[in-house]
């Protein structure tokens, strides 16, 4: 063995025979970093476990404690020197005076064995002597160096990153975790969690509670009597820490809090320069900063803190506890604040944090926010209707509970529908919201409309000051508002809402903004305002929201409006790649019909309708019950009508016009008038989208209904009859950036449509979606009426009567319909109608 490492643990501290062995600090410390920093408060155990790794490391271990009054560059040098010559890697000379860290650069780059010089307490070093030290070691190729400190330092500055690589151990590091908890008390891990909750992982308080633990006692009575012991401990901290009695006030004032940052303790305390004597505080071991730069009492010690602000300062608590719970939201720490409303328990309080934090508390603080609240009767929850709300939401996430949730729904909705002026008007707004999302989510589409245009009223009415507390919340309350507007039919309200919340996200917190964005983008594409969906896509396109928000949930509609973009562009393989992020989420999103849409639209015009119909189908089968109801039947109706006639299906997309679409809506009538013209009868489309009581609701409805009446048009009455429609298409495809209006036929009438456009507005070629259709006989709408009337096997002049005609009448347009069929008596006409599918009603 070397000499260098028989001598590996000269000066190493000697670890308590009865500390309990943390190998995951010990695991972190033997790493390959030039240079670990291990930060903590006093007291948290750092030369424990710096003593516990340098027991079991293969590494030479040069231990160099730091003199507080003797911190210079020049000074270090010579203690690392002196500490070097202690283990035999150096001896003295002439030059070490003189060139303390060239013969310590020297000692370093000489040695054989990996050699960790450690430092404790050195957090006192000036900024010299710590680059000086980190230049040194960072040279030499088989050393490295481990620095304790007791606070933020040099160490931790970003510029010694340029120096030499770093690793930090911070103080949450340090605190004992679930699986060292359940080894010093020799306890479950379900029991360790608890004794985790209740100390924060302290290690004094936790090896205290090892002592009792090992003589018999239960976790609970061992943390429990070993507390004393702590407290006396940390007492004697405080004591010996020199703190003068204006900054104990100032402790006592901030350990309403379990943590705050610089600027509530400024304005707890009442001292401006509060940081340096919570620095003090920090090296004597009665609390630490967090990474985040937030100042947390050590748990024993806001204890001690607490009794004293209890004793002491009663009166200032309610104004204390305000600052200290609208600081935790400045930061957004609504659990945080919430724990603390109620720690004292104030249930209004805990209703304005709610407020003021409710989508962070539902999406990322559920569970623990119930453990917060689940106690309170509900005779309290009727007077806090927010709360129970709340409680309601995370309730019903979970089968066992879910009965408890209703109830709590029900009492938090009562009470937002009552007259009870107690209940705040933004307490009824954030009730309403959940209530129509709720609906909305068991498909109850109509009525959540009707709530959130309730909410929305409201929202309308209430002066903008009263709800700037809450303004981080809005734009999110306003999009679920929205989204509930939109499914029940109130498209106009919904972009409203979209349109507003969009603005308030972009005034204070951009990230809030995206759903909204996503939401108007995906709606603009879908009714056919392609310049404004591309706006809203390029927003999102060139902002830094993460991949995970554009593929999920909040993402559908970006995704829905870049596919239905791509497609007008006529890349659909772009935008087969959109709609491709839908898969995870078809069974469980909210959105499915609007996916639906999309999937079917791009497969239409890949030239796939088949698959498109298979992945209508499959979503059918995926969403069961939701797929059968009539609001989802009369959505999906356009997309499985287009797919049908797609395929050559005529029966099938007539049926489905038939059983599944609203007739009262203009879009019925466009597919409708589609179908006749496929069937070759122009003048029943021309008739059924001349002027009546239905308008086209949007652009897309609007150009394609031009589309077809083109079509019709020049099909009845001749190209000049038709120029004066073709040259109002023109302007609406051009405006609204369209292209797939005019492809929505055969062939044959595509061709005739381009014909009609070239003229007034020549734009790219386009491809048809619909089969070929010249081989199908083209009857009129009478002309069909006669041939179905065939089929009864009545004679002639009986059907005549039956038609109001004369038999010569009847005569002339039978020799028209066999003509057209190629019939040379009445049963092959009979034939050749059923062949080609025109003997089924419309």
């Amino acid at each position: 063995m070397p000499a260098s490492a028989a001598l590996a643990h000269v000066d190493v501290p000697r670890p308590p025979s009865d500390v309990t062995s943390r190998p995951r600090l010990v695991a972190a410390l033997e790493n390959r970093s030039p240079l670990t920093v291990l930060r903590g408060a006093s007291g948290l155990g750092k030369t424990v476990a710096l003593a516990e790794w340098a027991r079991v490391t293969a590494s030479t271990t040069v231990w160099v404690t730091v003199d507080p009054t003797r911190s210079s560059s020049t000074e270090l040098a010579r203690a690392a020197l002196r500490a070097l010559s202690r283990a035999g890697l150096t001896s003295p000379t002439g030059d070490d005076r003189l060139h303390p860290w060239s013969s310590v650069a020297r000692c370093l780059s000489e040695t054989t064995d990996e050699l960790v010089l450690v430092l404790d307490d050195a957090a006192s070093l000036s900024p010299d002597s710590i680059f000086d030290l980190c230049r040194t070691v960072a040279a030499a190729p088989r050393a490295r160096a481990i620095a304790a400190t007791n606070r933020r330092s040099a160490f931790d500055r970003d510029g010694l990153s340029l120096v030499i690589d770093r690793t930090v151990i911070g103080p949450d590091d340090l605190l004992f975790d679930i699986e060292e908890i359940s080894r010093a008390l020799r306890v479950d891990e379900s029991d360790a969690a608890d004794v985790l909750q209740a100390t924060g992982g302290y290690p004094a308080l936790i090896h205290a509670a090892s002592k009792r633990s090992a003589l018999g006692d239960d976790p609970a009575a061992a943390i429990e009597a070993a507390s004393p012991a702590v407290e006396e401990y940390m007492q004697s901290r405080l004591e010996a820490s020199g703190i003068g009695p204006d900054v104990l006030e100032a402790l006592v004032r901030i350990s309403v809090a379990d943590a705050v940052d610089l600027a509530s303790a400024r304005a707890l305390s009442g001292v401006d320069a509060i940081e340096s004597p919570l620095d003090d505080a920090e090296a004597f071991g009665l609390g630490s900063w967090s990474n985040d730069r937030l100042f947390l009492f050590a748990p024993v010690v806001r204890t001690l803190l607490r009794r004293e602000l209890v004793r002491s300062h009663a009166d200032e608590l309610p104004r204390l506890m305000n600052l200290a719970v609208e600081g935790a939201l400045q930061r957004r720490a609504p659990l945080e604040a919430l724990q603390l409303a109620m720690e004292y328990d104030d249930l209004p309080l805990a209703s304005h944090v709610i407020m003021s934090g409710w989508s962070q508390l539902l999406d990322h603080h559920g569970p623990a926010a119930v453990r917060l609240l689940r106690r309170l009767p509900v005779s309290r929850l009727k007077d806090q209707p927010l709360i129970a709300m709340l409680l309601a939401i995370c309730y019903n996430a979970s089968k066992l509970r879910r009965l408890r949730g209703l109830q709590l729904m029900r009492v938090a909705i009562s009470a937002a529908n009552s007259r009870r002026t107690d209940v705040a008007t933004t307490e009824r707004v954030f009730i309403w919201a959940a209530e129509s999302a709720a609906l909305r989510v068991i498909g109850m589409s109509e009525r959540a409309a009707q709530v959130a245009a309730r909410a929305l009223s409201l929202y309308r009415e209430t002066p903008e000051s009263v709800w700037q507390p809450y303004a981080l919340e809005m734009p999110l309350l306003c999009t679920h508002l929205g989204i509930s507007l939109y499914y029940g039919g109130r498209e106009d309200d919904a972009i409203e809402c979209f349109e507003n919340a969009a603005a308030m996200a972009a005034s204070r917190d951009l990230s809030k903004a995206f759903h909204s964005i996503a939401l108007l983008s995906g709606i603009h594409a879908l009714n056919g305002d392609m310049p404004e969906a591309r706006h809203y896509a390029e927003l999102i396109r060139e902002s830094s929201w993460e991949q995970q928000q554009r593929d999920g949930y909040r993402g559908t509609f970006y995704r829905v409006a870049e596919a239905l973009l791509a497609v007008e562009d006529g890349d659909v393989a772009a935008a087969r790649e959109h709609v491709g992020v839908f898969g995870p989420h078809r069974s469980t999103s909210e959105h499915w019909a609007t996916m639906g849409l999309a999937e079917a639209w791009v497969a239409l015009h890949e030239g796939r309708a088949a698959a498109g119909l298979e992945q209508l189908e499959s979503l059918r089968r995926l969403r069961r019950r939701e797929t059968g109801s009539t609001h989802a039947r009369h959505v999906l109706s356009r997309a499985r009508t287009l797919l049908h006639l797609a395929v050559g299906d005529v029966a099938a997309a007539r049926a489905t016009l038939r059983h599944d679409a609203r007739p009262d809506e203009f879009g019925t009538t466009i597919e409708r008038a589609r179908l006749a013209v496929v069937e070759g009868d122009a003048s029943e489309a021309a008739r059924l989208l001349a002027p009546k009581r239905e308008i086209p609701q949007t652009s897309r409805q609007r150009a394609e209904a031009a589309a077809i009446q083109v079509v019709a048009l020049r099909r009845t009455a001749g190209a000049t009859a038709a120029a004066k429609a073709a040259v109002a298409l023109g302007i609406q495809l051009d405006d609204r950036e369209l292209t797939t209006p005019a492809t929505l036929f055969a062939p044959d009438d595509v061709e005739l449509l381009q014909d009609a456009l070239a003229t007034h507005a020549p734009g790219r070629p386009v491809t048809a979606v619909l089969p070929a259709t010249s081989d199908r006989p083209r009857l009129s709408a009478r002309e069909l009426v006669v041939l179905r009337a065939l089929t009864s096997g009545a004679s002639l002049p009986s059907i005549a009567a039956d038609l109001s005609v004369s038999q010569n009448t009847l005569k002339t347009q039978l020799r028209s319909i066999y003509r057209k069929l190629d019939a040379r008596n009445r049963a092959d006409a009979i034939e050749q109608a059923a062949k080609h599918d025109l003997l089924t009603d419309r």
